[in-house]
């Protein structure tokens, strides 16, 4: 492993677990989403710029007071209330696929899928919320930042940067892809009465790997497939190990080391290295939301959790599959 890719594993590991921690001693309202903003922010092979990151806050703050307003005002209509969140997941896609990125795409779909959730069981419990993502958005960007000073990544060269910029897609079919998979699923959810709130992190952060990542059909519902069931056993390990050693430390020290490992996995020449980004997320949704769990869930155990991120997750690939099956994605150039 080149020094430039031990630096980074370094880098991606102390930064998130360091997130993770605090989440653990402080006790802030889901705290597992700010391990996962940091993980998204370290992934990157530079820090994110400090103006860019403000615009990104000021976006999030926006978001969610609108969002709750939206939500509050037409709970009582719930055909309404679902149009209105279709709308909302659809506009997430078209703001990603412009350019702004899987971050800001994420942090979109949270928006149009977590806070109105949440006003359906309690207002008070959503306002939190509201309050809550914006400031694990501001830790993570901090530590993020942070560990780039402490660590600094080698600039990249003028062919990595054109590389990144250089994806051809028809943004327009793109939208239309992903609206189709995550729609259902959040009608589904909704009508349902479901409250799991990580699960639906969860398939914002999925949808938004999937729409970042080229047209290669059944070969990216595989990979992703791979991703979600090596970070569910890495996520029963871990619970298991907290079960026998339950204090404060064994935690952060699993933190540490699954970042470490799946870390050195994505920098690997093995065919799991491009299942170890999503694996590690997964991961910190899974276990980190069974340890550290928000509003009514604190019964949730591990095994509890896992299933419910499947479930999700087989949703989310399965449709993924059907519609890549009759809409696949094409090039931009063959679009016009």
């Amino acid at each position: 492993m080149r020094t430039e890719e031990q630096k980074s594993v370094v880098r991606l590991a102390l930064g998130v677990t360091c997130v993770f921690a605090l989440g653990l001693f402080l006790g802030w309202p889901l705290a597992v989403i700010g391990a996962v903003f940091t993980a998204l922010f370290l992934q990157a092979p530079a820090a994110l710029p400090l103006a860019a990151f403000a615009k990104l806050f000021v976006f999030s703050i926006g978001l969610m007071f609108v969002s709750f307003l939206l939500s509050s005002v037409f709970a009582p209509y719930p055909v309404v209330f679902l149009i209105l969140v279709a709308i909302g997941i659809i506009l997430s896609f078209m703001w990603s696929v412009s350019g702004a990125g899987v971050l800001p795409g994420v942090i979109a779909l949270m928006g149009a899928l977590m806070i109105p959730n949440l006003v359906l069981q309690s207002q008070d419990l959503a306002l939190v919320l509201v309050f809550w993502i914006p400031m694990n958005l501001l830790f993570a960007g901090f530590v993020s930042t942070l560990m780039f000073v402490l660590i600094p990544a080698e600039p990249q060269s003028a062919a990595q940067k054109k590389a990144a910029a250089s994806q051809d897609f028809d943004p327009h079919r793109r939208i239309v892809r992903m609206s189709l998979v995550t729609v259902p699923f959040a009608m589904a959810f909704f009508v349902s009465g479901a409250s799991a709130l990580l699960v639906l992190f969860f398939v914002a952060l999925l949808s938004q790997q999937l729409a970042a990542m080229p047209s290669m059909g059944k070969a990216v519902a595989k990979a992703m497939l791979t991703a979600n069931l090596l970070g569910a056993a890495v996520s029963i390990i871990c619970y298991e190990v907290n079960v026998i050693a339950p204090v404060i430390l064994t935690p952060i020290l699993l933190c540490l080391f699954f970042c470490l490992a799946l870390g050195a996995l994505g920098k690997s020449k093995v065919p799991l290295a491009a299942a170890a980004g999503s694996a590690l997320t997964t991961v910190l949704i899974v276990y980190g939301g069974s340890i550290a769990p928000f509003s009514d869930d604190a019964d949730v155990k591990s095994i509890t959790r896992v299933i419910q991120v499947a479930s999700a997750a087989f949703f989310v690939i399965a449709a993924y599959i059907i519609v890549d099956e009759f809409w696949p994605e094409r090039k931009q150039h063959l679009a016009q």
